[in-house]
């Protein structure tokens, strides 16, 4: 271990690393172990099941910690052990090329990949329980300058699941979900970028229903999680299994509503308009940067007008922003930075805004996990008629404007009123636009 070596992140990130080694401490451990056994005694460094202690190690302190990824990042003098924590990367442990072979092959051996160096990207997934909980380990490693790169997505394979009133809408917003799954008719579609959680506000959505006294299918690729209750097809091309023929199989199983796992392509997006035509309710995701932006992207995968505006029935676009830590956040006039943020929104500086600071409670960071910004579009009939006359996306949005429709940019400023997050997190989020009800 080298928590004092220097690297392409110079010195600033030598003191992070310094400072949030104690991401890494099953690790640590484990090496402290490993470097303190003879030779002769390594095998008994093994446990029971075969797998190696410092893979699992550094699974455990990712699971601890709550990451969502796990990064072993080359470069020279070593590799750095790295967490995504709350969509944020940290940097904890630098470990020496040794150290850092021994660590890959494990998980390498783990995943059932080559442990021989990667001349070209691999990938593979494994399944560990540890302290009671399922986890599947999705592993890719890709050959780099200073040598190999590894990464771990990690996923519980029965799935954390957060109420839909734990994500973060407002009352107003979360009235309108309500609407609609009462009625459950026509496409509800989670809009955002990658990593905005829209598969969370999916699920949230599925646990909402009373899935145990309807009947609900999803096709899927993957299937992330799995759902009790729920019928979850996985997506297999190779063998005719593709979101057309999936969703022809769904309708012939008499589905109360079904969900397909993303919008991504013209296929996808006819196979949707057609489940959506039974007038059976259908959820699924899509990549826009805001509501009305999903009525683009849906014509540029070939839907016309008329099919849009017959079958769009909700749309939630969202974007995920770190909580501050209500022990140790503090209100202090707004910097250069943040006054200019505020006026390019066409909004007037507050005399004070919540900034983050750091306490034992949240680990230094300042922020204890995520929620949600959203803006929830529930298409009317003024809506349908502009989709259907070809209305671009800025003509929709004064017609939503004068409705007092709540855009992202309002969510957001509501948030970062009440103290949720800061400008920061609103900056780095981008997306927001200026529009605002």
């Amino acid at each position: 271990m080298d928590n004092a070596s220097h690297s392409s992140h110079g010195d600033d990130g030598v003191a992070l690393r310094q400072r949030r080694s104690h991401l890494s401490r099953d690790l640590q451990h484990a090496l402290v172990l490993r470097e303190g056994a003879e030779e002769d005694d390594d095998a008994q460094l093994e446990d029971s099941e075969g797998y190696y202690p410092e893979a699992l190690a550094l699974v455990q302190d990712g699971l601890r910690e709550k990451a969502s990824d796990l990064h072993l990042d080359p470069m020279t003098g070593g590799v750095l052990i790295r967490y995504r924590i709350d969509g944020v990367l940290l940097d904890s442990l630098l470990l020496s090329g040794a150290q850092a072979t021994r660590l890959i092959n494990q998980l390498k051996i783990l995943a059932k990949l080559d442990p021989t160096p990667a001349f070209s990207p691999r990938s593979g997934r494994v399944t560990l329980e540890l302290d009671g909980r399922e986890l599947d380990l999705r592993m890719t490693v890709a050959p780099c300058l200073n040598g190999e790169k590894l990464s771990i997505r990690m996923l519980e394979s029965r799935g954390v699941y957060r109420d839909l009133d734990e994500l973060g809408f407002e009352d107003s917003d979360y009235a309108k979900i309500e609407g609609w799954l009462d009625d459950l008719a026509g496409m509800l579609l989670v809009a955002g970028p990658t990593g905005s959680g829209k598969t969370t506000t999916l699920y949230g959505l599925l646990h909402r229903m009373k899935v145990f006294e309807r009947h609900l299918l999803t096709i899927e690729d993957p299937v992330e999680y799995e759902v009790p209750g729920v019928t979850q097809i996985q997506m297999d091309p190779r063998h005719g299994l593709d979101f057309s023929a999936g969703v022809k199989t769904m309708l012939r199983l008499d589905p109360d509503y079904m969900l397909l796992g993303e919008i991504r392509d013209e296929a996808s997006a006819r196979a949707a308009c057609d489940a959506s035509a039974s007038g059976k309710g259908l959820m699924s995701t899509l990549h826009s940067r805001d509501a009305v932006g999903v009525v683009s992207v849906l014509r540029n995968y070939g839907l016309t007008d008329l099919e849009i505006s017959a079958n769009l029935s909700m749309v939630v676009s969202q974007r995920l922003v770190r909580t501050l830590c209500e022990d140790c956040r503090v209100q202090q006039p707004p910097n250069q930075e943040e006054t200019r943020w505020f006026r390019s929104v066409g909004m007037t500086p507050p005399e004070e805004v919540w900034h983050a600071s750091g306490c034992e409670t949240c680990g230094e960071l300042g922020f204890s996990g995520r929620c949600g910004v959203f803006e929830i579009w529930r298409v009317d009939g003024e809506d349908y008629e502009l989709i259907l006359a070809h209305a671009d996306e800025r003509s929709i949005q004064e017609q939503l404007a004068k409705k007092g429709h709540r855009f992202l940019l309002d969510d957001a400023l509501a948030k970062l009123e009440k103290g949720v997050t800061t400008v920061d997190e609103l900056r780095q989020m981008g997306g927001l636009g200026r529009w605002r009800g």
